[in-house]
This record gives structure tokens, sequence and C-alpha cells, in this order.
């Protein structure tokens, strides 16, 4: 027995010896970190994901959505109701966020998280002491960078509404100018804001260096708020705000000083389709590209409260000469869109699933992009 266990033990051996040398894998580093451009392409969107499955854990996704493969190139936290601006000069994203100091209760404190764009890592966090910025549900308009991004504009709800200035360089709060009545901040000349008012006219306030007001004006009303109300959302194509109003009005407004200027409107249906109620209607439902064309979600047989259900097609609009030049039928309906700015533009729809469908801008299906499971990308960024 003895013998048998012996020569046995000795042809393994003799086995394991005559087998090939395989080299030893050497062990992946760790962490294993990679870093994105301090310059995002062209084909990069943020897409804002307010998650209100768990607002806690809110995220602005940075995605590729020419790339074919691994076009998720990552994301930073966007915590209860954020908000979310991309600057234009500096290698920085803003967030305007909250948390509580139990999770979802305790202590409540409001900042602005300030990322580094090529690491993602937060550099700087800039504390609002009254803890007043307004949580409403995301939109571009709520965080604004204005005079070549030297100055970020947060709205403040306390609950009357207000606008804070804070200074890019120091993250110094200049201070908080109030706007009761109106909404949102629509920049307006280099240190200036616009905002629509609950009257259906127009606020506008001018700052100096040092945040102060100088100029306020009062804008009568220019829209009916109970026959036609104007959308809060506008697309903006230089410094011209394009305003939609519920019944398929196109309300342009210029905004290259402190004092707004109301345009003269125009429709987007003719009498037929107005007939047919062809409306606007989605979250984030109208955008412009590089050419000066306005690109709107529309839906037909629209009424009162369909306005936020999203659309069956995309309708491209020549600005210039106010005529609809294309029709885009969606493979499904849409709730949010952008437009690239790469040479070749993309059209971006997050569709009422919460997918991205991708499109060229002549109307042919690209990809789909999912953004991960139980996610609300209902606020689409394009690169600036």
């Amino acid at each position: 027995m003895r013998k048998i266990l012996f020569n046995g033990i000795s042809a393994l051996l003799f086995a394991c010896c005559a087998l090939p040398v395989v080299a030893e894998l050497k062990p992946e580093p760790i962490p294993s970190v990679a870093t994105l451009p301090a310059t995002y392409p062209d084909s990069w969107i943020f897409a804002h994901d307010v998650n209100f499955n768990s607002m806690i854990a809110g995220k602005v996704a940075i995605i590729d959505v020419a790339a074919d493969a691994k076009e998720f190139k990552g994301f930073i936290d966007a915590s209860m109701m954020a908000n979310f601006v991309e600057s234009k000069v500096k290698p920085r994203l803003y967030v305007a966020e909250s948390f509580f100091s139990r999770g979802t209760t305790g202590t409540r404190t409001d900042v602005i998280s300030i990322y580094d764009k090529a690491t993602l890592k937060r550099i700087k966090e800039v504390v609002l002491p009254k803890n007043n910025r307004a949580q409403i549900v995301a939109s571009k308009h709520m965080l604004k960078l204005v005079d070549n991004d030297k100055y970020l504009l947060i709205l403040a709800f306390t609950p009357a509404t207000s606008v804070i200035v804070m200074d890019t360089d120091t993250g110094e709060l200049l201070s908080e100018l109030p706007i009761a009545g109106c909404n949102l901040v629509y920049p307006a000349g280099d240190k200036g804001f616009a905002s629509l008012c609950g009257n259906g006219g127009m606020k506008a306030v001018a700052f100096d260096e040092s945040g102060q007001e100088t100029e306020r004006y009062d804008i009568p009303p220019f829209f009916s708020v109970e026959d036609d109300p104007l959308f809060d959302k506008p697309a903006f194509i230089g410094s011209t705000a394009y305003f939609l109003s519920y019944k398929s009005q196109v309300q342009p407004i210029d905004l290259a000083t402190s004092k707004p200027k109301i345009l003269p409107t125009w429709s987007l249906v003719s009498d037929e389709e107005a007939a047919e109620n062809w409306r606007p209607g989605g979250w984030q439902f109208a955008t412009s590209d590089g050419a000066q064309k306005l690109y709107v979600v529309m839906h037909k047989d629209g009424y009162n409260g369909s306005h936020k259900f999203g659309g069956e097609e995309v309708w491209v609009f020549d600005t210039q000469s106010q005529q609809r030049i294309q029709r885009i039928a969606l493979k499904k309906n849409a709730f949010s869109i952008e437009v690239t700015r790469s040479a070749t533009p993309l059209l971006v729809v997050t569709n009422t699933e919460m997918g991205l469908d991708i499109y060229t801008t002549d109307g042919d299906y690209q990809r789909f992009i999912s953004v991960g499971d139980s996610t609300m990308p209902i606020v689409l960024h394009r690169g600036r």
C-alpha cells in the first residue's frame, strides 16, 4: 500500500513538472482610476438623473452619445432636487444640492459643490447659510453662470423667491437679490438676469462687481397666465430666449442687455394643425442648434393638462423665417431633448421610459443608451 501511494505521488509530481510554465499575472493597481479631459468632446452630454425613487442619490451622468460602446464616462453626485451647470471658462462643474444630517431627516445643509472636470472630485464646497436654495424639480434655469462665468446665480426660496450671487473665483456669497412674485433665472446682459412673473410680466435685475443691485426693471404683462401661459423653460439662440406657450405660440425675448426686449410672437402651427390641437409638451421639450434652428417636442390632440406628457414628434423651425422645416417621427415618445454641439449634431431624446434615444438631426435613429435602472434623466445639458 505504501509503495502504491508513493508511486502515485511520484507520477503526480512528474506530471506537474511536465506542464508548461505559465507566467504569473501581475495584480492590477488599486485604486485604478481614469481621468477625463479638462475640455470634453462635443458629443458628450450631461444627463441629470433626479432619481425620484431616492432623491438623496441623484446624479449627473456624463455620456458620449456618439459612442457605440463605453459611452458612460462617469458621474457626479446631485442630492435632493439638485441643480447643475458646467463652466465654459473654467474646468469646473457646479451643483446646488442639499444634505440632511440623518440621511433623509435631521439638520439640513445647502451647499454649492464644485467638481473638477478631469477627475470628477469635489474640490470645494460653499455652504449656503440660510439653507434656502429652491428645491424644485430640476431645471436648467435655477443655476446659471454669467459674465464670463465670474458669477454663479442661485435661485432661492424663503418662501419669497430671490437670487443669490456667488463669486466663482473666491466662493464668496456677495448678495441676495429679491424677485418676489417671479421665478427662475435667465441671464440678461453681462451682469444681470430676468425672471418670469405670476402676473404675465417679467422682472429683470442688474448688479455690479460686488453683487449689489444697480438696476431693476418691471416689464408689464405681455402674456395671459389664464388663457395661454408660457412654459418657463425657453430655448436660447444667442441672447434671445424663445419661450413657448401651451397653445403653440412662440414668444422671443431679447436678453442681450439688462432690460429685456419683448419681440413679436409667432406660431408653431398652421390653422389646420391648431384645429388638431398640436401642442408642445414634456419637461425639457425645446432646444436649439448652432444654425439658429429651434427643436420642439410636439403632440397631437393636446388638451388642458397634456403639457407634461411629452410628444411623438420633434418639429424643427428656422427662427429667421419662422417656418417649420422638418418633422422627426420618434420611435418612442419624447419627454426631454437636447442637441449636441458636434460638427455633425446629434439629437438626444429622453423617452418616456427614461432611456436615451439618439438620432441624427435629419431624424435617422442611431442607438439607445441606458443611464441605468430606475433612473430619471429628465434634464439634459450639452457640453459647453
